[in-house]
């Protein structure tokens, strides 16, 4: 019987109240994003736009990086990364263009594992695991308090980075959000009709 009565909590509308082909207005304010001055779709179109130019710049420095000394297998995998993000960023455009929940869902996996490697490199730096990111130590590790100042400056721009990521994935969440309510609204994708 206590169960029950925890079941029906008048917050979460059962689902015979829940109607969502009743009213479905595409500038509700949940849809809005950046301050309420953008729609959510506008808002993930300049998401994907600035991870295109930041790949674009990562492999410009990446192809400047093979003259140098740096490891090749380190190459590679940053590439590989690189290349990742902009396919991700492409399949973003193309999900927003095609509004197709299915590759906005392939987006927003492709975001939480960006989000979570770069937590994962933020406990590294705070844990002295990884050196650095910027410029590692020689063998007698950090000698200087530039050095050690240089370190403090990657944990707190690494930090930075994972929460705008994060901000990011919360607009691309309210596209798709805007693309599930419009389905149920309408019956059916744009995708299925193209």
């Amino acid at each position: 019987m206590l169960f029950d009565e925890c079941q029906s909590m008048p917050c979460v509308p059962k689902p015979q109240q829940r109607s969502p082909n009743a009213s479905f207005n595409p500038a509700h304010a949940q849809y809005a994003c950046c301050f309420q001055q953008l729609h959510s779709n506008t808002g993930a179109i300049l998401i994907a736009v600035f991870h295109i130019i930041l790949c674009s710049g990562i492999f410009t420095w990446l192809v400047k990086c093979i003259a140098t000394e740096k490891s090749r297998i380190e190459l590679a995998a940053e590439i590989f990364l690189a290349s990742l993000c902009l396919i991700a960023a492409i399949i973003l455009l193309l999900g927003l263009k095609l509004e197709s929940r299915r590759l906005l869902t392939g987006y927003v996996l492709a975001q939480t594992l960006l989000v979570g490697l770069l937590f994962v490199l933020f406990l590294a730096l705070i844990m002295g695991i990884k050196p650095g990111i910027l410029d590692d130590p020689d063998q007698n590790g950090y000698n200087s308090l530039e050095e050690e100042l240089l370190i403090v400056l990657e944990i707190f721009i690494s930090l930075a980075v994972v929460i705008i990521e994060v901000w990011f994935l919360t607009i691309v969440l309210k596209a798709y959000s805007f693309f599930t309510d419009k389905y149920n609204y309408t019956g059916g994708d744009r995708e299925d009709n193209v």
